[in-house]
């Protein structure tokens, strides 16, 4: 992360430790582009929050992570707004675990595609226009060590529970982001972070009323940013820690990604990416 200036994508931004995150990189960006779920006209208030006594251009691009194909376009419009090269991309998009199990008209389990295949999607669409160097922040959790990944059912059509739904979307994070590791090219770098306990309203739906301040989370968020990574690190509040033994099982994160990439196959066609190949790397 440049000490002052650049181009930086946050999603989630709209409100809990993604608002902090965006107020915060928008006193030291030049531009900033953000992305939340609601309409343009229902996000001015958390835009002019962010933008507010700020000197970068803040950009609102209004994606829907519960339809495959608003992520395409979503991927499109956030590029075209960025302008430039992007320096970061912070992942930070996601949904607590639904009191039951709900599938999207994309046909997935809710949790599942908005916390990871929407994140994927996104940033396989977003890295031809990453820049040199440009680090790649994925929101995990702490709850990723409670989960084991069944890929025969990755959806949870057994057994489904909103804490095991959202623990396991988000060990399917931090698998991802050491995937990448060697694979992203001219010198990008991805790690997944847990950013604290955070009391935001994700966390009181399935934990009720606990965590620290968004702040704390947003701390984390910069720090990631600026660490000296070579990709796939895993940072709890800032330290570099090692993620479950599960998250580490480098031939199950091969399985995950063919199984991810395939259920993305129709939404990446004609985007130019090359995720198959980079995925036999």
């Amino acid at each position: 992360m440049r000490a002052s200036g650049g181009t930086y994508v946050i999603t989630g931004a709209t409100s809990g430790i993604g608002l902090e995150a965006a107020r915060r990189l928008a006193a030291t960006a030049d531009r900033l582009v953000v992305q939340g779920p609601e309409p343009e006209g229902a996000a001015g208030d958390a835009v002019a929050r962010i933008a507010a006594g700020s000197s970068a251009d803040v950009v609102y691009v209004s994606c829907d992570y519960g339809r495959l194909a608003d992520v395409v376009a979503g991927a499109s419009a956030l590029a075209e707004a960025a302008g430039a090269p992007i320096d970061g991309l912070v992942n930070n998009a996601g949904v607590p675990g639904a009191d039951r199990r709900r599938t999207t008209g994309d046909g997935h389990e809710r949790t599942l595609q908005v916390n990871y295949l929407a994140m994927v999607l996104l940033t396989e669409l977003l890295e031809p226009r990453l820049a040199d160097g440009a680090r790649v922040v994925n929101l995990a959790s702490a709850t990723h060590s409670m989960a084991q990944l069944d890929l025969p059912d990755l959806e949870l059509q057994r057994g489904y529970s909103p804490v095991r739904a959202y623990a396991r979307s988000k060990l399917a994070i931090v698998m991802y982001t050491r995937w990448l590791a060697g694979r992203m090219p001219r010198g990008i770098t991805a790690v997944s972070i847990q950013p604290g306990v955070i009391d935001t309203g994700l966390l009181h739906a399935m934990f009720g009323s606990i965590g620290g301040s968004v702040g704390t989370g947003a701390d984390s968020i910069l720090a990631a940013l600026a660490a000296d990574a070579h990709g796939g690190e895993y940072y709890d509040e800032g330290r570099l820690v090692q993620p479950s033994a599960e998250a580490r099982d480098d031939r199950l994160a091969a399985d995950l990604m063919a199984r991810t990439l395939d259920m993305l196959a129709p939404f990446l066609a004609g985007s130019g990416v090359d995720a198959a190949t980079r995925s036999t790397g």
